[in-house]
């Protein structure tokens, strides 16, 4: 049979939980800060991307282009699959259900007989699948809360040489793709090679845009498709940070509604017990003045 509290230890659990409230509540509102700041560079990143998809689109429905990061490999044998997670935990399922995807990608890579070369950006990401038995081939758990082009370089680069050389066919990416505030699924990309844009047939559509290259449309080429890779990565790592503070505001508003909840339950309960108390010391007066009679 559990023993009742007393009132002393009821006020102990409640300051205790006052005192979580305070620390959920001050994240919530961090989070909220930083939240409609990352949301500011994501929605700045996306008209660049777009643009600069439009142009290569363009210039690369207008003829062939002999470029090795448009060229898909005609076997695929090695994939490096790069997982975002965040650095810090507190924020739901928010590392969770990214890890989890980059392990249902990591399988099915696998089940088409294809090497996986497993790339971690994220501290939360590395521990969870280092420990579960993962071979990590590269890691980045120094990302900064808001990434530069050259932290998206410090991604890309090194993923960039491996294609060219050989040593990949293809970069696969898991991230949380941002839709809105309310909606950020774990989404696989491909990165490279850059695909081409896909023209049905009798679909054809002439462009308006009438190019003339100086200098030619591959020397340009050439130099936009590593500055789009590196663009898509920045886009991806800002929607990863923003996502993380949703989640991590969503899970401290959660922690610090139920706190209040358990404030409300637990004042109630000390109440109870104040007047059970002073129930139970009326009693013994009265039986004391009722002995003393006798």
């Amino acid at each position: 049979m559990a023993v009742a509290e007393s009132p002393k230890e009821i006020r102990k659990r409640i300051k205790s939980v006052t005192s979580t409230k305070k620390i959920t509540k001050t994240m919530e509102l961090v989070a909220t800060s930083k939240m409609k700041r990352a949301q500011d560079r994501v929605a700045a990143a996306g008209p660049y991307t777009a643009k600069l998809q439009e142009i290569i689109n363009a210039i690369a429905s207008g003829g062939p282009l002999d470029l090795p990061l448009l060229q898909p490999r005609s076997q695929v044998k090695n994939v490096a699959l790069v997982v975002l997670t965040a650095n810090r935990g507190l924020c739901g399922g928010f590392n969770a259900n990214l890890i989890k995807a980059g392990k249902i990608e990591h399988k099915e890579q696998t089940a088409q007989g294809r090497g996986v070369q497993l790339h971690c950006v994220g501290k939360k990401g590395l521990g969870t699948l280092r420990f579960q038995g993962y071979e990590i081939t590269r890691s980045i758990v120094d990302m900064p809360d808001k990434p530069t082009f050259d932290d998206a370089r410090r991604v890309t680069d090194p993923l960039v040489a491996d294609f060219l050389k050989g040593e990949i066919d293809e970069v696969v990416v898991v991230y949380p793709h941002w839709k809105s505030v309310g909606s950020q699924p774990p989404t696989v990309k491909k990165l490279l090679p850059i695909e081409r844009p896909q023209v049905e047939a009798g679909t054809e559509k002439k462009s308006n845009l009438d190019f003339i290259f100086s200098p030619s449309a591959n020397e340009i080429m050439s130099d936009l498709l590593p500055r789009y890779v590196t663009q898509s990565m920045y886009t991806m790592l800002v929607m990863s940070f923003a996502g993380e503070q949703v989640a991590r505001r969503t899970a401290m508003k959660s922690a610090t509604d139920n706190a209040q909840e358990m404030i409300t339950h637990l004042t109630r309960t000390l109440n109870r017990a104040r007047q059970a108390q002073i129930t139970q010391e009326i009693a013994e007066i009265v039986g004391g003045a009722a002995a003393l009679k006798k």
